[in-house]
């Protein structure tokens, strides 16, 4: 496999650091970020202006994202740091908090999507259960990284450029035929007669 360009070069390090620890410790600050990774203490003004700029570079590309002074890792991130990992390691466990407040959001939000198509919350959990996309369930995400893997090796993706709703979606088309997909939402064919 053709390693990810933020991997890649001078900015590697930092990068790897970067993400490795948010990974690992949950949302951090830039300062906390610098704290952990900073071995000298005059070291810190000069990593800590390094590290600005790549995290700034690592959510233009869609790695992360800053909310209220803390760097969170997105989707693209997580399985960036699973793909570098020798073996899958557990993230930390605000992660799966974290996980959990998103679902319920998105839960609230598709709710009136959902009633305009006779659907509820339950049939919205059994479809991403069917997809693999049980956030919360660290082996659903090992999955995820295996397949972004396979899709990188083929040439499918060049996970580099490629946006995260664009990344799952070809995660989805490629795992799963159109009449596997037309049966997360009605399992009974017998029910789709319109």
């Amino acid at each position: 496999m053709d390693t990810i360009g933020i991997f890649k070069g001078k900015q590697k390090e930092h990068n790897v650091q970067a993400l490795t620890l948010l990974y690992n410790n949950g949302p951090l600050t830039a300062w906390e970020l610098t704290a952990k990774i900073a071995r000298k203490k005059y070291e810190k003004q000069s990593l800590h202006s390094t590290l600005n700029k790549r995290l700034r570079d690592l959510e233009k590309k869609g790695y992360l994202q800053r909310c209220d002074k803390k760097w969170h890792l997105r989707f693209k991130g997580i399985i960036a740091v699973l793909l570098i990992q020798p073996k899958p390691k557990i993230w930390n466990e605000k992660w799966k908090e974290i996980f959990e407040k998103k679902a319920d959001l998105i839960e609230q939000y598709s709710e009136p999507f959902l009633k305009e198509f006779g659907k509820d919350k339950e049939e919205l959990h059994n479809a991403f259960r069917h997809l693999g996309f049980c956030l919360d369930d660290f082996k659903e995400w090992v999955n995820l990284s295996n397949k972004t893997k396979q899709l990188m090796e083929k040439g499918v993706i060049n996970f580099d450029v490629i946006k995260e709703e664009t990344l799952l979606g070809i995660i989805i088309m490629e795992s799963m035929t159109i009449e596997e997909l037309m049966n997360v939402w009605n399992p009974d064919p017998e029910t789709d007669q319109t």
